[in-house]
C-alpha cells in the first residue's frame, strides 16, 4: 500500500467503516431471507384467528408476483415493480395501484412478501455492537434509500454469524410502527434461509409469516407482465 493510500485509509472515520461492515452484515441477512437470485415460495399467514396462503414468484431483478392459494384469496394476485405495487382481482383485466403497505392480514402486506432483499431500501448508517435479549448482536441503523418507502427509518440486531434476530421500523415522525422476529435459519435445497418471522404492529396486533415449498430457478416473464400491456 503506497503512502498515499495509507494515509486516506487511516483517514476514514470510524462511522464509515463501522457502515461498510454493517453493509457486510445486511448482505448476509438478505442472503438468508433471499436465498436464490430468483425463485418461488409458498407464505401462510396466521394471527390466530384466520389464516391466508399465497404463492410467491420472485425475479432476479427483484419483481414479484403473489398469487392468493387459499380459498378466499383464490383468483386475486398483487404485482411488484420496482418500487410499484398492483393488485390484480379475479374477473377484472384492469389493475389498482396499491401500496407495498396494502395490508393483507393483520400488519402483513404485500410489500412484507414480495420484498426481500433489505439492501436494496436501505443504506446502513451505523453498526453497533448490542445485545437482543441476552444473546451478543450487532445493531444496524438503516435509513431509506428513497421517499417511496413508508418506514424512513429502522433497527435491525443481527447475530455475529449474520443471523436476523428482530427488527424495528419507524415513521417519518420517529414513532415505532412495528416490529419484527426472525426464526432461526433451516437448511433447503442445499440453501440456509429464515423459515418464518412474525410481525408486531403498534397496536398489540400479530402475523405470523411460514415459508415453505421452496424452488429456486427462473420465473416466467409474462406473469409479470400487468393485464393492459398484455
Amino acid at each position: 500500500m503506497s503512502t498515499a493510500a495509507r494515509s486516506a485509509f487511516l483517514l476514514l472515520s470510524p462511522a464509515l467503516l463501522q457502515a461498510q461492515d454493517g453493509s457486510a452484515l445486511l448482505a448476509q441477512v438478505d442472503r438468508l431471507r433471499h436465498p436464490w437470485p430468483a425463485y418461488a415460495v409458498d407464505v401462510t399467514l396466521a394471527d390466530g384467528r384466520a389464516t391466508q396462503r399465497w404463492r410467491v414468484q420472485v425475479r432476479e431483478n427483484g419483481d414479484a408476483r403473489v398469487e392468493g392459494l387459499s380459498k378466499r384469496e383464490q383468483g386475486r394476485s398483487v404485482l411488484v415493480l420496482g418500487d410499484r405495487m398492483w393488485l390484480l382481482l379475479p374477473g377484472s383485466r384492469r389493475p389498482v395501484p396499491v401500496t407495498p403497505q396494502q395490508r393483507l392480514l393483520g400488519p402483513a402486506s404485500g410489500g412484507d412478501l414480495a420484498r426481500t432483499r433489505f439492501a436494496e431500501d436501505y443504506a446502513v448508517e451505523a453498526a453497533t455492537p448490542d445485545a437482543w435479549e441476552g444473546q451478543a448482536a450487532t445493531r444496524l441503523e438503516l435509513r431509506a434509500r428513497r421517499p417511496a418507502l413508508s418506514w424512513r427509518t429502522a433497527h435491525l440486531w443481527v447475530a455475529q454469524d449474520g443471523r436476523p434476530l428482530a427488527g424495528a421500523f419507524f415513521l417519518p415522525s420517529g414513532k415505532q410502527a412495528r416490529t419484527v422476529r426472525f426464526e432461526a435459519p433451516v437448511i433447503v435445497n442445499g440453501a440456509r434461509l429464515v423459515p418464518g418471522l412474525t410481525l408486531r404492529d403498534s397496536s398489540g396486533q400479530e402475523t405470523r409469516l411460514a415459508f415453505d415449498r421452496w424452488a429456486p430457478g427462473p420465473q416466467e416473464p409474462a406473469r409479470f407482465a400487468l393485464p393492459e400491456a398484455l
